[in-house]
């Protein structure tokens, strides 16, 4: 499938994972676990990879992913940590930690953008925003306490300038035309998606290692 047309917003986060998962690949085959992805569309970003889509429920009450420890090589779970429970996503980002062997790609909308989620919320009725509003967006902070708790090595990137990001979701919502939609978003990810991976970001994307499977 071609990328360029992606919705931009899901474009900027597939490039960007793609780009940090193909930093630690040295020239390797991956195998990816694409945790909470709906269609595989990320496939498409890391097509020299092999990558697996997961759709099961990560939860204390319906228990974790059912692969093996040390399993595959990196899982990814991109905007995926805001639809979960507050009192699941340690035990989500353990999940991801366990099955993976050298690390993981954790990307989520950040709680510093809740007032753009929500003026964008106010005015279009997103259904993925209102869902965002009930579970909170997550607190960077609060997540990296998680990620040293589990003995995660971690780079922080931005992703999704913040003033972009809220523009371009009033646009699309004001296009009706699907075609149009498409090519609105082919032209900014062609364009502008090396621009945007700055602050303020709606987003921010962890490369992960986990220290306690890399150290002897």
């Amino acid at each position: 499938m071609s990328t360029d047309s992606l919705w931009f917003d899901r474009y900027q986060r597939f490039a960007k994972a793609a780009e940090l998962i193909r930093s630690l690949a040295a020239g390797r085959r991956l195998s990816v676990l694409d945790v909470g992805s709906f269609d595989n569309a990320f496939a498409a970003f890391l097509p020299e990879h092999q990558v697996t889509a997961n759709t099961e429920k990560i939860s204390l009450k319906h228990g974790g992913l059912s692969q093996p420890d040390n399993s595959v090589d990196i899982t990814v779970a991109l905007d995926v940590l805001e639809h979960v429970a507050h009192h699941d996503r340690f035990f989500f980002i353990e999940e991801l930690q366990r099955v993976a062997k050298m690390g993981l790609v954790l990307g989520f909308p950040i709680a510093q953008a809740a007032y753009a989620e929500e003026y964008v919320l106010g005015l279009t009725g997103s259904v993925w925003l209102r869902e965002h509003k009930k579970h909170g967006l997550p607190d960077p902070a609060e997540v990296e306490g998680m990620l040293s708790k589990l003995q995660l090595e971690f780079e922080r990137h931005p992703n999704a300038a913040l003033p972009s990001w809220t523009a371009m979701m009033l646009l699309m919502h004001g296009v009706e035309d699907l075609t149009l939609k498409k090519e609105l978003s082919s032209f900014f990810n062609r364009h502008f998606y090396a621009l945007e991976n700055r602050e303020p970001a709606y987003r921010y994307i962890y490369l992960c290692r986990s220290l306690k499977k890399t150290k002897p």
